[in-house]
């Protein structure tokens, strides 16, 4: 069985001078400035994730209203019009390429990266 060596506090370093101190607190506000200087930073404070569906609405909106096939880009810029709301060109790409997918796809895949709505796909 370990027995740890008593251990005898001495005041003088348990309770630094108040020079020490100073010291010490600049060094934590140094620590907790850098720490919030890396964290990204949103061009607005109050912005929050899209629920769920919103993306794949947008998407199906844009798609009826346009004249030709579009491709990623040009659906990521529409939704982003659309919604007013910041939406990665991942999430576009993804709900694009799953809704062409599946026994009732909803969208058409006419060239790589070019989709369109299907003409028989009915929105309920």
């Amino acid at each position: 069985m370990f027995i740890p060596p008593k251990m005898h506090l001495v005041g003088q370093l348990s309770n630094p001078s108040a020079a020490l101190a100073a010291v010490f607190e600049a060094e934590v506000a140094a620590q907790v400035r850098a720490r919030e200087l890396s964290q990204p930073v949103s061009a607005e404070p109050g912005l929050r994730r899209l629920g769920n569906g919103v993306v794949q609405r947008a998407v199906v909106k844009v798609l009826e209203s346009a004249q030709h096939p579009l491709t990623v880009l040009e659906a990521r810029v529409a939704v982003v019009d659309l919604l007013g709301h910041p939406v990665s060109k991942g999430s576009i790409n993804c709900c694009l390429s799953t809704g062409a997918l599946g026994d009732e796809p909803r969208f058409e895949r006419v060239a790589r990266g070019c989709y369109r709505l299907r003409h028989d796909w009915l929105r309920t």
